[in-house]
């Protein structure tokens, strides 16, 4: 697993009076790294009568992508939000601090989920159980999406929200490129080929009307399960609101037909399938810019990124034939 520059060195006096602070005690009996996480870093936490998950965001001299401002604020607010308002398994947030007052970066406490990611346990898995969890994972980022908004955009960003989706998406995919541009970073598609063929693609992306809450990495990873049951989700911190094609399980390099029966439809139409690939491209595009940005031990994810987003342009020239 690459190791990334995001996430923060604190030193163990730090995080004691972090636990001080939300839990009115230092007395801990262990302190453990979390190491599956690519951007904030994670600790578990023991206390004397429980385990809680430490996050906390990367430095704030970090040089972060556009899209990573300000995401824990999203992550807290919107876990906060599904536990008010939607049947979905998530961990309870218990306690959040912006203050600055003991780091210089935000964090947060939730209570630790006692199943394990579907990531680690899926080869030991039947295809009848991960089918299962796949028709789960559908059932809820539906109702994860049932959540609306007045506007499109990433959540922890209201001041570059549009009513428009085309206006927002392609947006995103400006910024991407402005953060390329920024580390000198080679894409292998230029920002002006790129958006002609999004032009042409314009009608598409003007029939989606609602901003939907979006999850988008609802991967095994970020699924916990127990008992051959879904027992929460993590990790919200890149939600946005958007068209729900943006989801990982509507990806078209990774067809799941339990996820589409939990999620309630047999296939996508071609106009909407033609979405899901320009957000495969967005992934994509992502993927060969953060490398640089977090300083990666090896190139893995660059080269993954480029080829894949080769891959689909072409896909898409060929359907436009």
């Amino acid at each position: 697993m690459p190791v990334s520059i995001t996430k923060n060195n604190i030193d163990k006096r730090t995080i004691l009076k972090m636990v001080q602070k939300a839990f009115l005690t230092e007395k801990v009996k262990e302190i453990v790294e979390l190491t599956e996480g690519f951007f904030n870093v994670a600790f578990r936490i023991g206390l004397e009568d429980k385990n809680v998950i430490l996050k906390i965001a990367p430095p704030v001299d970090t040089e972060i992508m556009t899209y990573e401002k300000n995401i824990m604020y999203s992550e807290v607010d919107v876990m906060k939000m599904i536990a008010e308002k939607a049947p979905v398994p998530v961990p309870k947030i218990l306690f959040y601090d912006n203050s600055h007052d003991i780091c210089e970066s935000d964090y947060f406490f939730m209570n630790m989920l006692q199943g394990s990611s579907l990531s680690s346990i899926m080869d030991n898995m039947s295809q009848e159980e991960k089918d299962k969890i796949y028709f789960e994972m559908g059932k809820y980022t539906q109702i994860i999406n049932s959540i609306q908004n007045n506007k499109f955009g990433y959540y922890g960003q209201k001041e570059k929200q549009n009513e428009n989706w085309y206006i927002t998406f392609k947006e995103m995919i400006m910024d991407t490129y402005s953060d390329a541009k920024y580390k000198d970073i080679i894409i292998p598609i230029s920002q002006e080929e790129i958006l002609i063929l999004l032009e042409k693609d314009k009608n598409i992306f003007e029939n989606v009307h609602t901003p939907k809450l979006v999850h988008w990495d609802i991967w095994a990873g970020n699924v916990f399960v127990k008992n051959n049951r879904i027992e929460g989700i993590i990790d919200f911190e890149r939600c946005l609101w958007a068209d729900e094609l943006m989801e990982v399980g509507f990806r078209t390099y990774g067809y799941k037909k339990a996820f589409y029966k939990g999620y309630g439809i047999d296939k996508l139409s071609d106009e909407e399938k033609r979405r899901a690939k320009w957000y495969d491209i967005y992934l994509f595009l992502i993927s060969c810019v953060e490398c640089r940005y977090r300083m990666y031990d090896n190139t893995d994810t660059y080269v993954w990124g480029c080829d894949m987003l080769n891959k689909s342009i072409v896909e898409l020239l060929k359907s436009n034939k």
